[in-house]
């Protein structure tokens, strides 16, 4: 649904009672042209875009992951036990690091 908003700045506020005043102002001789609110409302309605709905499915997607990769926690486990398990520690320095400038 696209929405155009050229001009929107220079359009002056009409609420409800100045429109109800409008058109009790009307001299005798003219001719009403009220119509109902049910005839002048039209129902809102929202698509969205390819972008939009390919995010919203990788969303849902996210969402029913599992928190802990435990495949991920078995194989360091197994590294452990057979005293494999190697630490990286520039790597480990860097991240914490980078984890310490996120809360200065």
């Amino acid at each position: 649904m696209a929405i155009n908003l050229n001009g929107i700045l220079n359009q002056t506020n009409v609420t409800k009672n100045d429109r109800l005043q409008k058109s009790s102002e009307q001299p005798e001789g003219a001719k009403s042209s009220s119509v109902s609110s049910k005839d002048t409302l039209a129902e809102d309605t929202v698509q969205l875009s390819g972008a939009a709905q390919v995010l919203k499915n990788q969303e849902e997607k996210i969402s029913n992951l599992p928190d802990v990769d435990m495949d991920k926690v078995e194989e360091i486990k197994q590294a452990l036990a057979a005293g494999e398990y190697k630490i990286d520690t520039q790597k480990l320095a860097s991240n914490m690091q980078s984890i310490d400038a996120l809360f200065s």
